[in-house]
């Protein structure tokens, strides 16, 4: 089974609990509005002296409430209202370092009101930022979870990427990139999510800046690692390449830029061009998208609304059948 699976039945058990519960509780309130016998009812002799009790509506000795059976089909008709299309926002910014005020980062990203942030340049436990671990400040000061990405370590030292999200985070791998002579090691920083009653699979890079074939073979690999992906993606990052160049290519032949519905200007590297990205599955729908500018960083802040469907993953077999077991798929 998988970890959708398990998400998907654990939220659904729960529904369907409060469900009985529900009905337990109104199934009560039916027997307390009962009329109760009248105070000044009395058994009555019979014509021969004998003495008659009168009936009475209370249960007798040993009986107990029943507890009402949720009707058929209870169990798919829960797994779609808890499976609801949500609409998120993804916040990209190459943070550059902090250099100026972190302070002023951290309110530029609250500023945004995103739901998810990626986060490029950012440092933890380094001499020349304040040896702060960034990404856990920008973490408190928006009340997210966070995951830090380091590509780059020195004693106890980092230097990477790092992904905020207002939703759980279900678990993280951080893939070290190719690299190579005059290269800078990056890498790509995966984390899974839950939304909607599936788990959305959410990743942000930083690839080379200054050597073009270095930058394309780490662009490559990045689509390898995603076209394993079973789950629904959002890629976001600091690609230092534009949309027509070949390190662009293998990403948007998989995933769906969200500019494609982007207003206003588009730069937001320190040249003025659109280097930085916000990619998702095809069945992620991009609503609006747009670039702000930054005081501290020489970036610009990329944010995007997206329409996370709701998952198709609901029971269809009847109540009492066990469903059939999928096999496992294979790495």
């Amino acid at each position: 089974m998988t970890k959708r699976e398990n998400l998907v039945r654990a939220g659904l058990l729960l529904l369907v609990l409060g469900i009985i519960a529900t009905l337990m509780v109104l199934d009560r309130t039916r027997g307390n509005d009962r009329p109760e016998a009248e105070p000044t009812q009395t058994a009555s002799p019979s014509p021969t002296g004998t003495v008659v009790p009168l009936p009475t509506d209370k249960p007798g000795k040993g009986e107990t409430d029943v507890i009402p059976t949720p009707p058929p089909g209870i169990e798919a008709i829960a797994c779609q209202k808890l499976q609801q299309s949500v609409e998120i926002r993804v916040l990209d910014f190459n943070t550059h370092r902090s250099y100026g005020g972190i302070a002023t980062v951290a309110a530029e990203i609250a500023a945004v009101d995103p739901d998810i942030v990626l986060l490029q340049e950012i440092d933890r436990f380094k001499g020349g930022t304040g040896n702060i671990d960034q990404a856990a400040y920008f973490a408190d000061a928006l009340g997210f979870n966070h995951v830090f990405g380091a590509n780059v370590t020195s004693g106890n030292g980092g230097y990477g990427v790092a992904i905020l999200s207002r939703f759980k985070i279900l678990g993280s791998e951080n893939y070290l990139l190719p690299n190579g002579p005059g290269g800078e090691q990056r890498g790509l920083l995966g984390v899974g999510v839950e939304i909607g009653g599936q788990e959305v699979r959410i990743y942000n890079t930083h690839l080379q800046n200054k050597l073009p074939g270095l930058r394309e073979a780490q662009a490559r690999h990045v689509a390898g690692i995603l076209a394993n992906e079973e789950n629904p993606i959002i890629l976001g990052g600091d690609m230092n390449a534009t949309i027509s160049t070949p390190t662009l290519a293998p990403l948007t032949a998989q995933l769906v830029d969200a500019w494609s519905v982007g207003s206003g200007p588009e730069g937001t590297g320190p040249n003025g061009s659109r280097i930085d990205f916000l990619l998702a599955s095809p069945t992620i729908v991009p609503q609006r998208a747009a670039v702000l500018r930054s005081a501290i960083s020489d970036h610009a802040r990329l944010y995007a609304d997206f329409v996370v469907p709701a998952s198709t993953d609901c029971p269809t077999q009847p109540r009492g059948t066990k469903p059939d077991k999928k096999p496992r798929k294979k790495n």
